[in-house]
């Protein structure tokens, strides 16, 4: 192939929580659902459950999977209507819903230049609705909750954490023509490396106040 026929598409890869949001948006997300439902102490004893887990060494993976169990027979159209007027709610009381910088800014400058943004994280569509407000265009890499019968299954496809990421970023690289040698990638978890690695910049960041962001590659 000549080099003038080449791609030369370059994108901007990114994790969510922690990176882009100072929330989780999956646990956030469904305190939300409980508190329309009058279910709040049953969320904070299933969340207490994977915090355990996960403390206990549970892979993330694992702990990603039970996650969906808590929306299992839910309508899909239902939870989408609950993503929606959650972002509404964190639209209005934005000041307690931050994004976090550096990369807030940095993935602005990357759709100023015409890059792709994908977001590349383990949660899920309706709880990352405020996020895609912010970036229109933003593509999502995400877990797929299962569905039969228009309702969550309380499966997955895949939880989308470590290789899983790596692997998903890899197949969206060769499916858009992306040039990953002149992309970029962001993450603030060890398991966010793997899919980092695959990008020509990337850069590893923590949310704790005070802490630098780190330029990996």
């Amino acid at each position: 192939m000549e080099e003038s026929s080449r791609s030369h598409i370059q994108a901007a890869y990114t994790d969510i929580d922690g990176t882009v949001t100072a929330y989780n948006t999956i646990f956030e997300f469904l305190r939300f659902d409980a508190a329309e439902h009058a279910r709040a102490d049953e969320a904070e004893e299933f969340l207490a459950g994977l915090r355990t887990a996960a403390e206990n060494g549970v892979p993330r993976s694992v702990t990603n999977a039970r996650y969906f169990r808590w929306w299992r027979g839910r309508s899909v159209t239902e939870v989408a209507e609950l993503g929606e007027r959650w972002a509404d709610l964190q639209d209005g009381q934005a000041a307690d819903w931050a994004f976090l910088e550096p990369v807030v800014s940095i993935l602005d400058a990357h759709a100023d230049s015409g890059r792709r943004l994908v977001a590349v994280t383990a949660s899920f569509e309706p709880a990352l609705v405020r996020v895609r407000r912010r970036w229109p265009h933003l593509e999502l890499l995400c877990t797929r909750p299962l569905v039969a019968g228009g309702k969550y299954t309380g499966g997955i496809e895949e939880a989308l954490v470590g290789d899983a990421k790596a692997r998903a970023v890899l197949a969206h690289a060769l499916a858009n023509n992306v040039d990953l040698a002149g992309s970029f990638a962001y993450g603030d978890h060890h398991s966010d490396l793997q899919f980092m690695a695959l990008a020509g910049e990337s850069l590893l960041v923590d949310a704790k106040p005070g802490v630098s962001a780190t330029p990996v590659s």
